[in-house]
């Protein structure tokens, strides 16, 4: 295949966005891929990061590609999870322990540190709802979260998130269990899910 077509083959995978490294993982040279990128009349959206005029502005993808090492989580993760019905009103986000994350808080995105073992816990790949693949936690781990920050959540963001929760066909109760324990949060998370169920 040639080196312009596998560029527009990832156009079309990334939904009009483009990764400067991913073309040069294909072995196209960064001017080739820069000649392309002017050619196609490509907008830089960050460093390293393109799209064509008419993909829709994904903020959450942005936000994903230019920080690998943060993962969508709390409100944001409901969201992307289907477990909340509009947008979040702020963009939030769980980083290891040690991640310097001044430049997320500038943008006022919340920011919530965690030890490697309780980062990891439950992240995963979802879509945004423009179809593009960002790092954010399992729908478990969400109402994990949702439980242990109870206290700063409005309650009907609470409520409406457990409730989708427990009506959906494809929960995971041993799964949600086994997260709550490791949270220290066992005890709360079974009786919402006696009510519940």
């Amino acid at each position: 295949m040639r080196k312009v077509d596998q560029l527009f083959l990832l156009l079309e995978e990334g939904n009009g966005y483009i990764r400067t490294s991913d073309a040069l993982e294909l072995d196209v040279s960064a001017p080739y891929f820069y000649d392309f990128t002017k050619k196609q009349d490509l907008i830089r959206v960050a460093k390293g990061l393109y799209k064509t005029e008419d993909a829709w502005d994904d903020d959450l993808f942005v936000i994903s590609t230019l920080n690998q090492q943060v993962c969508f989580s709390h409100e944001t993760a409901l969201y992307l999870n289907n477990l909340m019905e509009r947008e979040p009103f702020e963009v939030t986000v769980s980083a290891p322990r040690g991640y310097n994350a001044s430049h997320l808080r500038k943008r006022q995105i919340r920011v919530f540190q965690l030890d490697r073992e309780k980062f990891l816990l439950g992240k995963t790949d979802l879509s945004t709802p423009f179809g593009n693949r960002v790092a954010a936690y399992d729908k478990e781990r969400a109402i994990c979260d949702l439980l242990r920050n109870k206290e700063n959540t409005d309650i009907q963001i609470f409520q409406q998130a457990f409730k989708l929760y427990f009506e959906r066909k494809d929960k995971n109760i041993p799964l949600l269990m086994q997260y709550a324990q490791m949270f220290s949060i066992e005890g709360a998370m079974r009786r919402y899910t006696e009510v519940l169920l």
